[in-house]
């Protein structure tokens, strides 16, 4: 338990701390050629969300599925040239603010696994944009600094395309978050309140819907995610801006974990392609 404690007080520390990612990802990373915007006509962006599991920090990029340039697409701001690029994994390794994680703490994601079912049951690619922190608790989004860097972004992101005659048909958010505030024994009021609130700009400025993945399990201590979760479910029965994306990773076994926390790669492209399934099914107006 003593363990878990100082874990824990590392990492609300992290968390709180308000800063830039100082790793670069050009000192490990090659920049992709950007492909010719005009080739694209129309897409669905979508935010990937949250911390540390969104990142991808247990997972492994050689195991995630390859993503055809007509299905997906990156959308990257700061540390390379502001545009579309093809999507790798580790996916999100460009991103910078207060809103990502450094190169060496990324691993692959579930990004893929979701582009490439949204495809295929929507045929429209996906403009995705990486928005996660490890570490972060829903107070940390609630911050100023943190929600102006949202907002931003969204609204770059739009210009940017606007700009070059791309038309963006639906917004969403996929959301993965909330270990550390499980761990925290946040009640489920409080998170339910902030992850509504954590959103609410974007959603002013034309968001459509926001995709709940569930959190999974925390090894040796049964029940500790049961607040966050019950709060997701309870948001999501209850505002209809909020949908359950998946609920799988609070259902597989232990084996899938890398740590403590952390999800492997298998169980990252299961709860990607599940929540990619649920995203293509919905229709804004109509749930």
């Amino acid at each position: 338990m003593k363990n878990h404690l100082i874990a824990f007080i590392v990492t609300a520390v992290s968390a709180l701390t308000l800063g830039f990612c100082v790793e670069t990802a050009a000192a490990t990373y090659d920049v992709t050629p950007t492909p010719a915007p005009l080739a694209l006509k129309t897409v669905d962006l979508v935010i990937f969300a949250g911390q540390s599991n969104m990142s991808g920090r247990g997972g492994d990029a050689t195991q995630a599925p390859g993503v055809p340039a007509d299905t997906g697409y990156e959308f990257r701001i700061g540390t390379c040239p502001t545009g579309i690029y093809p999507v790798t994994e580790p996916f999100g390794v460009y991103s910078n603010g207060y809103l990502c994680d450094p190169p060496s703490l990324r691993g692959g994601s579930l990004v893929s696994a979701f582009m490439n079912s949204y495809y295929r049951a929507t045929g429209t690619p996906v403009l995705g944009f990486s928005a996660a922190r490890g570490g972060s608790s829903i107070g940390y989004w609630q911050t100023a600094p943190v929600q102006a860097e949202l907002e931003s972004k969204f609204d770059t992101i739009q210009s940017w395309c606007t700009a070059n005659h791309i038309n963006i048909r639906r917004k969403y958010v996929v959301w993965l978050q909330g270990e550390t505030d499980g761990v925290a024994n946040i009640d489920v009021e409080t998170y339910k309140t902030g992850l509504a609130n954590t959103f609410t700009r974007l959603f002013v400025k034309g968001l459509d819907q926001v995709f709940v993945i569930t959190i999974g399990q925390y090894a040796g201590l049964p029940g500790t995610y049961d607040k966050v979760n019950e709060a997701a479910r309870q948001l999501c029965a209850q505002d209809p801006k909020f949908t359950l994306g998946s609920e799988a990773l609070s259902a597989l076994p232990p084996t899938y974990l890398t740590d403590g926390c952390h999800y492997n790669q298998a169980a990252l492209n299961i709860v990607g392609s599940q929540c990619g399934n649920v995203a293509a099914r919905y229709t804004p107006g109509f749930w």
